[in-house]
């Protein structure tokens, strides 16, 4: 079963990475460098406004490590047929979970490393401790994190979800007394403490465990995990495994209506109903718009205010761009008696209006972060100028090419 794992898990590679030449692109790469580069400006500045012994630091890593101990779930790999075809092979499973509890290790694994990574300037700060006690803290977390993908694991079996519940707050106590001794006292008593809960935790949720499987919440567990991580690469490609929701909201009417009647608007209606109802879209715009949002807030500095507003404005026209080709197969679009030029001309008006709101907020939000009124000028301007770019300049280069 071990090596029906690899097999499944080779062919599950091959499928993600058909995606990451679209996550990895360079517009993704050029924004995250950016963002990464500003984030850790502004955190080497308020680290050195820090005096040793920060009272509220350790607090703060410790809220940030139990956080970080939860990304990553199990992955089991299951699909919907092996309730059918591996149920005769129940028994030989376990070795199967084992392989995939291996895997599941890899990218928390990964996490918890740069997070660890990121928040260690805090914790000399904060502790007064050297950066060599790093690798005493990444062994606690990664200690911690085996136990809580054991936990995760219980869940695909039989009657444990009591069981579970109990396991996961023992592990929540286990998580407290680690990593307070591991921030406030000596590291090396929480890691030791940490590889103490591993061996623990894996008698009580693994070696004593010989209840049934429970195939359809393992299904269910690792369809569901997917569909978070096919969301997150719909961020930047269409992707089939994500069936289109269609809800009706009939509260967004009114800005449906506010649309002329008439056969120029037809396309007009359409983009504008596809964004209003379904989940893709309407989502997207709204994260990004909060996301950048939510940074400005907290930027001080006029350069970097105004090139964070510029990159998510491009970044939320740039996502939206699929709306212009999502009726280009429907029989009804080609039977009426529609201008080639007006798909164009709708298209723009909609961005044209999503990016004209998306750059007020930050224009308002700019107004709190920055002080000085020349500085909120430029900076505004610079929001209405980068969308009048994509509109008029970007959009029209970017049809023609996916019509050629």
């Amino acid at each position: 079963m071990k090596a029906f794992f690899q097999t499944r898990l080779k062919k599950h590679q091959k499928h993600m990475m058909r995606y990451m030449k679209y996550v990895l692109n360079d517009h993704f790469v050029l924004i995250m460098t950016f963002l990464l580069g500003g984030v850790g400006f502004y955190y080497s500045n308020w680290l050195k406004t820090l005096s040793t012994g920060y009272p509220l630091g350790g607090l703060l890593v410790l809220i940030i490590w139990i956080a970080a101990l939860h990304i990553g779930r199990f992955a089991s790999l299951a699909e919907p047929a092996d309730q059918i075809f591996l149920l005769p092979k129940e028994k030989q499973m376990r070795s199967y979970l084992s392989a995939a509890f291996s895997y599941s290790c890899i990218f928390p694994f990964a996490a918890l490393l740069l997070i660890s990574a990121f928040t260690m300037p805090l914790v000399v700060v904060s502790t007064g401790n050297s950066f060599v006690t790093f690798f005493f803290y990444l062994l606690s977390l990664w200690g911690l994190k085996i136990s809580h993908l054991e936990i995760e694991r219980m869940n695909i079996f039989q009657d444990m979800q009591k069981a579970r519940k109990n396991a996961y707050f023992l592990w929540i106590i286990f998580t407290f007394v680690v990593l307070a001794i591991s921030i406030w006292l000596q590291p090396i008593f929480g890691t030791i403490l940490s590889i103490m809960q591993i061996i623990l935790f894996h008698k009580l949720c693994w070696q004593t465990m010989n209840v049934s499987l429970d195939w359809e919440k393992m299904i269910a567990e690792e369809q569901d995990r997917l569909h978070r991580i096919y969301q997150f690469i719909n961020l930047f490609t269409d992707v089939p495994e994500i069936a289109t929701k269609i809800k009706r909201r009939k509260y967004l009417d009114p800005l449906l209506d506010r649309i002329a009647f008439s056969q120029h608007n037809t396309y007009l209606y359409l983009y504008a109903r596809r964004l209003l109802r379904g989940n893709e879209y309407s989502g997207l715009y709204l994260r990004l718009v909060i996301l950048g949002g939510l940074l400005l807030y907290f930027v001080s500095e006029q350069w970097f205010a105004l090139g964070i507003g510029i990159l998510f404005i491009y970044l939320i026209g740039f996502q939206l761009l699929p709306l212009y080709q999502q009726f280009q197969f429907v029989p009804l679009t080609k039977l009426y008696p529609l201008k080639k030029e007006q798909k164009l001309t709708a298209i723009k008006k909609l961005l044209g209006l999503l990016l004209t709101f998306c750059a007020i907020v930050f224009a308002v939000i700019a107004l709190f972060s920055l002080t000085q009124w020349s500085e909120r000028l430029i900076v505004i301007i610079g929001y209405l100028v980068m969308v009048l770019f994509f509109v008029e300049g970007y959009l029209p280069y970017r049809i023609k090419k996916m019509n050629n």
